[in-house]
């Protein structure tokens, strides 16, 4: 529904309220366009049709039934549910995919059965046997972006194409020691010396990780007593860079 304003009104993208005629003052009323009776009548139908109802120009009561029909729908729980295009995405929060959805497990199905879904995504995640099935996206274990679509954010990247994972570069080159208390201090190495150049200990103080060595005041206790030891941590970590995360369902809608 929108609100249209008077014939005779100044343009404006301001709703402009309608007013009656004074004579005596030398007012011209307000001076409706023909949308103000079309746009009513055609939302009036819109409910009528949707509630099952043909429009009968005889019966004046048709509204009222499809109100009626509507409001019977919600209490008993009937309502026509909201369409969902074959090919859309979507997160589920159980292990198998409800009806009328797959699993987004790069599975090869039918190009018959799922003619509407074949239909939407083609063969932009596997050709399947290239003759009677497709595939369906693979999305398992994935993390999903935004195509890029020419933004110029993620370039060169084809839709639906894998990308691995990676590390970003530092966001300064202002490199110093992360002390044990997780203040910063100036590279040192065996002897006391501190050559700018020295590339140890670098990164960000945090709470230790099993199988890490750590540098305490200065003094490296994983042996040899030398003081003034940086050290860089090479033997912790996990096989990938990740966000803490839930493990979900990835479905798709056939």
């Amino acid at each position: 529904m929108k609100f249209v304003n008077p014939r005779n009104a100044p343009v404006s993208s301001e709703r402009i309220p309608y007013w009656n005629e004074n004579r005596a003052a030398g007012l011209t009323g307000a001076i409706p366009p023909a949308d103000v009776f079309n746009d009513p009548q055609d939302e009036i139908l819109k409910v009528i049709v949707e509630a099952g109802l043909t429009p009968d120009p005889a019966d004046k009561t048709q509204l009222w039934q499809a109100l009626q029909a509507l409001i019977a729908d919600i209490v008993s729980g009937s309502t026509p549910s909201i369409e969902v295009p074959p090919g859309s995405v979507s997160m589920f929060a159980a292990a198998t995919a409800p009806t009328g959805w797959l699993k987004c497990n790069g599975q090869a199905v039918s190009r018959t059965t799922y003619a509407d879904l074949f239909a939407a995504i083609g063969t932009s995640w596997g050709v399947g046997d290239a003759v009677s099935t497709f595939n369906v996206p693979d999305f398992r274990g994935e993390f999903l972006r935004g195509f890029d679509d020419g933004r110029g954010i993620d370039t060169g990247r084809v839709f639906g194409s894998f990308q691995d994972y990676a590390t970003a570069r530092p966001q300064t080159d202002d490199v110093a020691r992360v002390n044990g208390d997780g203040s910063l201090g100036t590279l040192r190495q065996a002897g006391n010396a501190t050559p700018s150049t020295n590339p140890s200990e670098v990164g960000f103080a945090r709470v230790a990780k099993t199988g890490e060595r750590n540098v305490n005041d200065g003094w490296d206790p994983g042996g040899g007593g030398n003081p003034y030891v940086d050290i860089v941590n090479v033997t912790t970590g996990d096989a990938e860079t990740r966000p803490r995360n839930r493990a979900v369902l990835y479905i798709i809608k056939t």
